[in-house]
């Protein structure tokens, strides 16, 4: 029959500071050196993070405020749209109205053509 024995718990964090004094000075100076590098290389990856979401953060902003600028730029626009319209109309309409005057001062200074043309006495 097989012998069950119960180990003592013991923390692996306990175990490696064990091991690595077992194995020597040289050995726990390579692990400090791993350490300090792997420490390292996450700081560098953190600080190329926030200088990276910073960098977007400023593109982005400059982008909204372009946006911005063209949204007040395509309002002008229009407004200029509408009252180019808002006078062409005018136009027309003046247009109109002096074709009517000059319709009724050609009768007036003319009445032998329009009589004439009518058959009416001179």
């Amino acid at each position: 029959m097989a012998c069950h024995t119960k180990l003592p718990k013991v923390d692996n964090e306990e175990l490696s500071i064990k091991g690595a004094h077992l194995l020597g000075p040289g050995i726990e100076s390579k692990f400090d050196e791993l350490k300090y590098e792997i420490v390292h290389k996450i700081d560098n990856e953190l600080t190329d993070s926030k200088n990276a979401r910073d960098y977007i953060t400023q593109k982005y902003d400059e982008l909204c405020t372009k946006i911005q600028y063209l949204t007040e730029l395509d309002a002008t626009v229009n407004g200029f749209r509408s009252d180019v319209k808002a006078i062409e109309r005018q136009i027309i309409e003046l247009s109109a109205r002096l074709d009517d005057i000059e319709k009724r001062a050609i009768s007036k200074d003319c009445p032998s053509i329009t009589s004439s043309v009518l058959g009416l006495p001179k």
